[in-house]
């Protein structure tokens, strides 16, 4: 109620104008000194009742509050800010250690259970290593192009293995006349897959020429095993022979050249054998296995190899009659090559210096055989020579028993009329 007349007071005294400065200002600090005192009387009985309901409620013995904690202040402001404080209640710290989670973890048995089924990882590799976009290496083969992987090629292939700068430049380049897309494809799908076959998409031919330039030792193995085989002979050894030309593999090629044997003179009857290269007309005719009833049938083939096109083979004449086996021929043969010929192409071979010379020193092997005076003859080879694979076929009307028969003649049209009949129907072939 004091600061309530100190208040009218001053307003009376202000409205009148009976008042001057000094008075308005000890007035003022009346009024404030009066309403400091009233405010913090009033706070302090709100605390302590603040007090009474904290100890009822928590019996917390830290928060006893009184009026003699309240410390007066002369500003307003500092009295408030001073209340405030003595509200702040200071939390207990909780005990850093404690945990909900259990000290072990709980096993297997516990929870009962049970691994789900798991896809084995060579599943899970094949499925990465066939993915064309996880591949980082890339081969070229022509104008095909395959992405693959480096390590793969290098676990089977020691061509990638020794490939220069493979890893940095991360490309390789095949020939496509030794492998071909299809054939590396195969292969490629072999490596990532070894229980896949591998002749099951190409042939054969292709495969072993890839795994051949490439150095694939289990696919070369794979393919000769295969070439092995006792039904590798005849017509097929050609015809293998024939698909393996348009690669450089000539090991291969020569391999199949020993395989036709009995199939030698249906060959030398078709167009095959006149078309052949000069390099494989020498390597077939130098075959030890083909089979013929006389070493004469080996000297007209070859004259029907130079006959197909004389002008330009004449000057692989004497090449090609070094495949023949003169001291094989029979002496009646023999006699007949010293003697004139009616065509062009027998006379110009009887009539070679080289052929000559072939014709008589084998006359005289021929002789010594037959007069056992070979160890008066200085220099001459006593040698056997190596026999062919002699046939018999009873179509044939100068063929004899045994096969090589000394005693045998026939001619060159008598050859072909025998080759012509060929053309109908193979050989009914004897030994």
């Amino acid at each position: 109620m004091a600061e309530m007349k100190q208040a009218k007071k001053l307003g009376q005294a202000w409205k009148g104008g009976k008042i001057n400065q000094a008075e308005i200002d000890a007035l003022a600090a009346d009024l404030a000194a009066a309403i400091s005192s009233s405010y913090m009387t009033a706070r302090s009985g709100e605390i302590v009742s603040g007090k009474r309901i904290l100890e009822s409620s928590s019996e917390d013995k830290q928060l006893l509050l009184s009026k003699k904690d309240v410390i007066p202040n002369p500003s307003f402001k500092t009295d408030i800010k001073s209340s405030e404080k003595y509200e702040t209640v200071e939390p207990e710290p909780l005990n850093s250690a404690f945990s909900m989670m259990p000290t072990t973890s709980p096993s297997g048995e516990v929870l009962n259970c049970r691994q789900p089924a798991k896809v084995p990882m060579d599943a899970k590799l094949l499925r990465l290593l066939i993915d064309p976009t996880c591949c980082s290496f890339t081969v070229y083969v022509g104008s095909y192009k395959f992405r693959c992987h480096l390590q793969v090629l290098q676990a089977h292939s020691r061509f990638f293995q020794d490939l220069p700068d493979a890893a940095v430049t991360l490309t390789a380049h095949l020939p496509s006349d030794m492998v071909t897309p299809t054939a590396f494809h195969v292969i490629y799908n072999w490596m990532l897959d070894l229980e896949r076959c591998p002749q099951a998409d190409c042939f054969l031919v292709e495969l072993y020429s890839a795994a051949f330039y490439m150095k694939i030792d289990e696919l070369v193995e794979y393919a000769f095993a295969c070439f092995n085989e006792s039904t590798v002979c005849g017509s097929l050894a050609f015809e293998l022979f024939r698909k393996a030309q348009r690669f450089a593999i000539h090991t291969f090629q020569q391999l199949m050249l020993s395989r036709i044997e009995l199939f030698f003179l249906p060959l030398v009857a078709s167009k095959d054998f006149v078309e052949l290269d000069i390099n494989w007309v020498q390597d077939l005719l130098s075959v030890q296995s083909l089979g013929v009833n006389s070493e004469i049938e080996i000297f007209m083939s070859a004259v029907r190899w130079l006959s197909h096109d004389w002008r330009a083979r004449k000057v692989h004449m004497e090449r090609i009659l070094g495949c023949v086996r003169f001291r094989l021929l029979p002496p009646l043969f023999l006699r007949f090559l010293q003697g004139e010929q009616q065509t062009r192409v027998m006379n110009s071979i009887c009539q070679s210096p080289k052929v000559r010379e072939r014709v008589s020193k084998a006359f005289v092997y021929t002789s010594s055989e037959l007069c056992d005076v070979s160890k008066d003859i200085v220099g001459l080879d006593r040698r056997p020579p190596v026999q062919r694979k002699w046939i018999f076929d009873s179509r044939c009307s100068y063929h004899r028993q045994p096969g090589g028969n000394q005693g045998q003649f026939f001619t060159y049209q008598q050859f072909l009329n025998y080759l012509e009949s060929l053309h109908q129907s193979l050989p009914k072939h004897g030994s």
